[in-house]
């Protein structure tokens, strides 16, 4: 199943930050209820942009907490509305 965003938009993957997460995990025991504090902003992958600002495989980086998720059958997408961008991550020169 295909998503198409459209009015301002953007789909993104949040698999960027999985990389990240598994380097942070610790090897201490902790209670089965911790839940590590969530940053309050997320890096993610663009997938598709209607206005095509951003190309598929860019890093975005936008408030963690305007996140949307959408669940159509067994099909999970996100999307984040484009004036939420905070930045463009991208590789040193």
């Amino acid at each position: 199943m295909l998503l198409a965003p459209t009015n301002k938009w953007i789909q993104v993957a949040l698999d960027f930050d999985e990389t990240e997460q598994a380097h942070e995990s610790s090897l201490i025991a902790l209670p089965e209820d911790y839940k590590p504090e969530e940053k309050p902003y997320k890096a993610v992958s663009v997938v598709c942009d209607s206005e095509k600002e951003y190309r598929y495989g860019d890093v975005i980086v936008f408030p963690t907490h305007i996140i949307r998720e959408i669940k159509l059958r067994e099909c999970i997408f996100h999307l984040v509305e484009r004036s939420h961008v905070m930045a463009v991550v991208s590789a040193e020169k």
